[in-house]
């Protein structure tokens, strides 16, 4: 077994962000099933088989002489059972383990806590993004159906898919796509500087839903930028809006392994681009000139030598809705989306999205403290600007 590995790109930036920030980058799942129907032996043992057929939950980020590595750490599941007195109390204890999880820099990558109130079971995972991916995360929450044994490949099967996308990360990185963000990254000017402000625990927006029309065909994600940076023009931003979000992932051959194999993209707008009758179809048109060398690791993007430092506009989360129902340890419970968050230090807004059915459903976590601008009036414009994208450019590619 190999105690160290190195790190893939999007690893080395989210240990860089915890380090510059005092707290690690997270992601959450939470379940919740009706009062006293989770067995807390049962969901130890499901959680303790999660780590241990899963070895990057078994690593932990290192920074050592300069040198930027992930180190193999084994170590017994970190759950606990907690209590509260109602709804609100949940929520309070959800803040509480999410905020002492992401300022231990040297912690377990998963801290689990089952949250029991009059009310409901709760179960909370928090891990470190820099070790899991969201296709990470859609295989653990199959994986917490029921415990089953470690399988004795899987330490390999890790190793192997960490040096396959490392291999692929470093022939990127010096490919004909550098000279594309070079050049894309000039003719956008300068680029706003980090505010470099606190963040703080705040409410997150549920906006009204967009009907996407039964006409439409292609692919909505673009549309979703071409929206954000529209409603940019009309809230705030002068220079170029930049827009950051996950692209990529593992080779295929480890579909099955859990990690963080992604790259971060952005997606750029220019100042000064007109609201022209095509302005979607333009838009679209050069997202997919941007996206055909989306493999360029963002740490190379960063380091070009432009005025761009990484700190992007938003970064933006797009999904198609699952089933919410989870089984954990054979009980049916109800996955569950957070209410509030912390926005990373690296943006000025989070946007997200999820395809459910027919519609759009749109969430904002956007401190307007840090923003200058409101989530209310950012999120009316988003709407609108998207509802307009959609409903009038069906997607043509060229």
């Amino acid at each position: 077994m190999t105690d160290r590995l190195p790190l893939l790109s999007a690893q080395l930036t989210f240990g860089l962000d915890a380090q510059r920030a005092g707290r690690r980058g997270t992601v959450t799942l939470m379940f919740r099933a009706s009062p006293a129907r989770l067995s807390t032996a049962d969901v130890r043992q499901v959680l303790q088989s999660v780590v241990l057929r899963n070895p990057a939950l078994s690593y932990r980020i290192r920074f050592s002489r300069g040198t930027a590595y992930q180190e193999w750490y084994p170590d017994e599941c970190d759950f606990a059972e907690l209590h509260a007195a109602g709804g609100d109390s949940v929520s309070e204890c959800v803040t509480e383990v999410i905020e002492e999880f992401e300022t231990s820099l040297d912690g377990a990558p998963l801290a689990a806590r089952l949250i029991r109130s009059p009310e409901s079971d709760n179960l909370l995972l928090v891990l470190d993004h820099a070790l899991v991916d969201e296709q990470s995360m859609l295989l653990i929450k199959r994986q917490l159906a029921a415990p089953s044994a470690p399988d004795d490949s899987q330490p390999a099967r890790y190793q192997a898919a960490i040096h396959d996308r490392k291999a692929f990360e470093d022939a990127a990185a010096s490919g004909p796509g550098v000279k594309f963000w070079a050049d894309r990254l000039e003719a956008a000017g300068e680029f706003p500087r980090a505010t470099g402000k606190d963040t703080r625990v705040i409410p997150i927006d549920t906006l009204p839903g967009v009907a996407v029309p039964r006409s439409f065909r292609g692919s909505l994600f673009p549309y979703v930028l071409f929206s954000i940076h529209r409603a940019l023009r009309d809230v705030a931003e002068p220079g170029p809006s930049v827009i950051g979000y996950p692209w990529g992932g593992r080779n295929a051959a480890y579909a099955d392994v859990v990690g963080c194999f992604m790259n971060t993209v952005i997606s750029l707008d220019l100042p000064g681009a007109h609201q022209t009758p095509d302005a979607a179809g333009d838009f679209v048109r050069s997202w997919y000139r941007e996206i055909d060398h989306a493999d360029v690791p963002f740490p190379a993007v960063t380091a070009l030598g432009s005025t761009f430092s990484g700190s992007v506009t938003a970064l933006l989360s797009y999904t198609h809705a699952a089933e919410r129902t989870v089984h954990i340890a054979g009980v049916p419970c109800v996955e569950v989306t957070s209410t509030h968050s912390r926005p990373p230090e690296v943006c000025s807004f989070m946007a997200a999205v999820q395809v459910r059915d027919a519609e759009l459903q749109l969430r904002l976590l956007l401190d307007e403290e840090i923003a200058g601008y409101g989530a209310q009036e950012f999120g009316t414009r988003w709407r609108h600007w998207l509802t307009t994208a959609i409903s009038s450019f069906p997607e043509r590619k060229s």
